[in-house]
């Protein structure tokens, strides 16, 4: 197999070979993960939404080694569970084995959380044209994944969905252009909006409702090599029957809104606030409520032009 095999060019065979055996090695923008699993919904998925992504070999050097696997004894059986785990630490409680793939994105996302901090990590989407990346800050329920996958889907080059990698040396952002994960409404949403997205099967009654996973483009995989420019935060918040709104916000504003949406800012100590520093004296930033897809998407396009 080549050194850069792209995924789609393997066979589920070869997929299911690799996860159950030594594993499957993918380059997912700066990281390797190195995937494990005989889970049938965790080749699934993965051959479906991550087809773009490139395969490396167990001589490359991985960053973490993750496995997704039943507990041992009856509980294979009665009622059976699922488990993560990261270099053999498993941070989670167990949950039903028809959540395997959604635990397995919330369980990468906690690997980079707790050991990337070459970087400032926000709880951001972050979305391209034109040379200019908008950082999308915002809590959860706020419809940012929603909006990113709006974005996406309309030509916008994806970066992240989960969270924004700010380099804290150059203050470029670094692509992790993962599946975006829509909960609830918003899969029927975004299948309306774009007949041809492809999602990832849709699984119930987890923690957060029902979850799906949208295959990033082709383009924003293959260009995850190419750090973005930060030109403006919109920090967003969908409201059902409301006209689109925005509102500048001040830079002292918005480095507490920064503060409050980064994972890591008080493990970074000077460094952290030197990057957040930075980030609002070359950015603008603004609070946006909307509503109609269609006018949120117009503003985005005027706000990069």
């Amino acid at each position: 197999m080549s050194h850069k095999n792209i995924l789609k060019h393997l066979s589920r065979q070869e997929i299911d070979h690799q996860l159950n055996h030594q594993g499957l090695v993918l380059s997912i923008g700066p990281f390797v993960f190195c995937i494990q699993s005989n889970e049938s919904s965790i080749a699934k998925n993965v051959q479906r939404i991550y087809c773009d992504f490139q395969v490396l070999t167990h001589d490359d050097l991985i960053d973490f080694y993750v496995t997704i696997k039943r507990p041992s004894g009856m509980r294979r059986f009665i009622r059976p569970q699922i488990n993560f785990y990261c270099d053999d630490h498993c941070p989670f409680l167990p949950l039903p084995v028809s959540q395997a793939f959604p635990l397995l994105e919330w369980g990468m996302n906690w690997c980079i959380v707790q050991h990337a901090h070459r970087y400032l990590l926000l709880h951001s989407a972050v979305v391209e044209k034109n040379g200019k990346s908008i950082i999308l800050p915002a809590e959860s329920g706020s419809g940012k994944s929603t909006l990113c996958a709006l974005l996406a889907q309309s030509g916008w080059r994806l970066l992240s969905d989960e969270m924004a990698l700010i380099d804290n040396k150059d203050f470029h952002l670094q692509a992790l252009a993962r599946p975006v994960s829509l909960k609830n409404e918003s899969i029927r949403v975004i299948n309306q909006f774009d007949k041809h997205s492809v999602m990832g099967e849709v699984v119930d009654d987890t923690a957060k409702g029902t979850i799906s996973h949208l295959k990033p483009t082709t383009e924003s995989v293959r260009k995850m090599k190419i750090k973005g420019n930060a030109f403006a935060f919109v920090f967003p918040l969908y409201q059902k029957e409301t006209s689109l709104t925005v509102e500048p916000i001040g830079k002292a504003d918005a480095f507490m809104r920064i503060i409050k949406n980064s994972f890591n800012y008080s493990i970074l100590g000077e460094t952290g606030f030197n990057s957040v520093d930075y980030l609002v004296n070359h950015t603008t930033a603004y609070g946006l409520t909307y509503s109609d897809t269609e006018d949120v998407l117009a503003y985005f396009e005027q706000l990069v032009k």
